[in-house]
């Protein structure tokens, strides 16, 4: 593990005598039973790096200016002991939560439900999303995209115009409670599926989503977490999935390696990992709980993101709207209720880096409520603060550049990257889908310089104007690359510019058709065959393709002229 927390130590060091003495305190066992770990505040800041790694003890929302904060299990709690390290324990304040069970919410569901003041049990949870489906069956499937050991079920919405049809559409994710004791953001989630159902056809914004963008909601990401002792209540969420594993240490790490948490791939990651990748999610936002603010890359390391501004501006726009809708001082915290994650504090094995830099999605985490085990009464506040911020960031898989890589001689679809030199880093540049070529790609209002590079293909240049909170459609066909082989016709062939002339030098040069290409596409000139090098001075300095062809065969080169 890398010098870890060094945002972490930044932010805190100073303030470690600051902080009032604090004395490690006595931890009933029963307390790691109900809740399976505990929040502790402590003071010697220095052994942080130490302690996080140990495999009971986590970084829970980092450190403020008045507190450091850990998260941990009872192991952790001995090993606290066994050095002697003062804490002090930040008992779980009282809660009051109301469930209803499947009678109840049967007796509670209407084509649009009332807004939820309440837990679902798991049966009911499943049957709520399973009635979602059976209501709305053209707008509306239910997937199973893994079964835990516990037999409880990772349970996925599908929503759109069509969900049985494959449609040239972003794909969009929202998922929430990965940590089981972060409950706000579930039963949200729930609402926001029926809010999107119910409203198809009656409110033009919401119908506009669902028409052009597949929408994947995940409200339940750690059953086991958030059903610790059964399944008819969440009175006693614990943060971690039934192994006592964190499931936001557990995913492969940009720069810790594959298990980062030293802990086996637990079911749930491997299960989100595959349908990630299965159904090639292009915007995504991961909802926890325990602060308000929205959070952005990287969460591992530093290293600001390549589309920083864009990132910025796209928390900002949901930290404004959830201002305006929620209570006084709701997500105004931090840099106004946005902050970049490393510089909060850092955290290794997130699900955040996983889908920005093996996914090559775009990812935000959304921290949903102050308390995580939130009074069901206040869930229509979260709601109601939430509502249009979450359907605002939906919007934005709509923006940016987007548009088809094809074979410029089958019509067949690419599998190609979209690369922007001295502009993406840290895997940030997009691939069209192998299967249907499509590609999107979100970023800041400007002009770029986007590369289409496939193997085996002529790479393309375009120059493409970017308009905020538009869509630019920049469709691609890339010509194959001819092998050096014996039958080559094109294999000695010498081209290039000079005093305003192209020049050939090859055999057979008149059986050719001569074409050239600006980076938009258009074609500048045609020969049928080559007999003289050919005028171009009418055509401006720049870099141009080349086309050759001689019956069945072609080549793409690029050409600059001067």
């Amino acid at each position: 593990m890398t010098a870890l927390l060094r945002g972490f130590l930044f932010s805190c060091l100073l303030l470690v005598f600051a902080l009032s003495p604090l004395q490690a305190q006595e931890i009933p066992v029963s307390v790691f039973q109900n809740q399976g770990g505990v929040e502790i505040e402590l003071q010697e800041l220095h052994r942080i790096t130490e302690l996080v790694a140990h495999e009971g003890i986590t970084i829970d929302h980092g450190c403020t200016h008045q507190k450091a904060k850990l998260y941990v299990t009872q192991d952790g709690y001995e090993y606290l002991k066994s050095e002697n390290i003062a804490f002090q324990y930040v008992k779980r304040p009282p809660v009051k939560i109301t469930m209803k069970g499947p009678e109840e919410m049967h007796m509670y569901r209407s084509d649009c439900m009332p807004v939820m003041d309440f837990y679902p049990t798991y049966e009911a949870y499943v049957e709520l999303m399973q009635s979602f489906a059976s209501t709305y069956p053209e707008l509306c499937e239910i997937i199973n995209i893994g079964t835990l050991d516990s037999g409880r079920e990772l349970l996925v919405a599908h929503l759109g115009d069509s969900v049985t049809a494959d449609e040239d559409e972003p794909n969009f994710l929202y998922t929430s409670t990965m940590h089981g004791d972060e409950t706000a953001g579930f039963p949200i989630m729930l609402q926001l599926i029926d809010y999107l159902l119910c409203n198809y056809d009656e409110v033009e914004q919401v119908t506009e989503l669902m028409d052009n963008i597949n929408i994947y909601i995940n409200p339940l990401a750690n059953p086991d977490g958030a059903y610790t002792s059964d399944n008819s209540t969440v009175a006693n969420a614990t943060r971690r999935n039934a192994n006592f594993v964190d499931l936001n240490r557990n995913f492969p790490d940009p720069e810790d390696g594959m298990n980062p948490d030293n802990r086996p791939t637990q079911q749930e990651t491997q299960f989100f990992i595959d349908f990630a990748e299965a159904n090639d999610i292009h915007l995504s936002c991961n909802i926890h709980g325990g602060a308000e603010v929205v959070n952005y890359p990287w969460d591992t390391w530093r290293n600001d993101p390549a589309d920083l501004s864009w990132w910025i501006q796209s928390c900002r726009d949901y930290a404004d709207a959830a201002q305006a809708n929620g209570p006084a001082g709701y997500m105004t915290r931090f840099d106004n209720g946005i902050t970049n994650g490393f510089d909060w504090f850092e955290v290794n094995g997130g699900r955040q880096d996983l889908m920005n830099y093996f996914v090559r999605a775009r990812e935000m985490t959304l921290e949903i409520s102050r308390v995580k085990l939130l009074d069901s009464g206040e869930l229509p506040v979260i709601w109601e603060a939430n509502r249009e911020s979450l359907i605002t960031y939906m919007n934005a898989a709509l923006h940016g550049l987007r548009g088809h890589v094809i074979d410029c001689t089958t019509g067949l679809p690419i599998e190609a990257e979209i690369l922007i030199p001295d502009h993406d880093i840290d895997n940030s540049s997009v691939f069209s889908d192998a299967e249907e070529g499509n590609y999107f790609r979100y970023l800041d209002d400007g002009n770029y310089e986007v590369m289409y590079v496939a193997e085996g293909y002529d790479t393309v240049h375009r120059s493409i104007a970017v308009s905020d909170y538009l869509v630019h459609v920049e469709n691609v066909e890339l010509c194959k690359m001819i092998s050096s082989t014996e039958d080559n016709i094109f294999e000695n062939l010498n081209y290039y510019v000079a005093d305003d002339l192209l020049v050939l030098e090859g055999t057979e040069l008149n059986a050719y058709t001569i074409e050239l290409y600006n980076t938009a596409g258009q074609q500048l000139l045609f020969r049928q065959s080559y007999n003289a090098p050919i005028d171009v001075a009418s055509i401006s300095a720049g870099i141009y393709l080349l086309r050759l062809s001689h019956e069945e065969q072609s080549t793409t080169y690029s050409l600059a002229i001067p």
